[in-house]
């Protein structure tokens, strides 16, 4: 009986533990509501952010999407798993680039709704932001080598 309980508070707790822990997947998108999201998408060539949150991995959804509400320059945000050595990322935009976006899995697109966000951002903290560079681009142009490379394993 009293491994039981022991086992249940453990349960218990662990869950609790998780379930207030910021992390980068297991979180349902706070402020998503406030942008138009394009899954598995990343803003087409050339297309420099004005602004990149200098600690990617420390950086979750809602804090990104939280560093472009509170900034009035920002138009649309870039957030997702890029592997390499950064792992993440967060771009913050201030022009919107009319060319079709570029297919990247697992980064997504956030470009912000017409209407004010009406959602508080007070409970997330804010994100170190440094100036855009050229490092983006490399990214992304390796993206759109591997679109146009054949793959030996797509039948038709």
């Amino acid at each position: 009986m009293v491994n039981m309980v022991i086992s249940f508070l453990i349960v218990i707790f662990s869950v609790a533990y998780a379930s207030h822990h910021p992390n980068h997947f297991g979180d349902s998108c706070w402020l998503c509501e406030c942008y138009v999201e394009y899954t598995d998408r990343d803003v087409a060539l050339p297309s420099i952010p004005y602004k990149i949150v200098q600690d990617a991995y420390e950086a979750t959804e809602d804090r990104c999407l939280a560093a472009c509400i509170n900034d009035e320059e920002c138009k649309a945000v870039v957030y997702g798993l890029t592997g390499g050595r950064d792992v993440f990322t967060c771009e913050l935009y201030d022009q919107l680039n009319t060319r079709p976006p570029i297919y990247t899995p697992y980064v997504n697109t956030y470009i912000k709704r017409s209407s004010k966000c009406e959602k508080s951002t007070n409970h997330l903290l804010p994100l170190d932001l440094v100036d855009g560079d050229e490092k983006v681009l490399e990214r992304k142009s390796k993206h759109l080598k591997l679109q146009h490379k054949l793959n030996p394993f797509h039948f038709g």
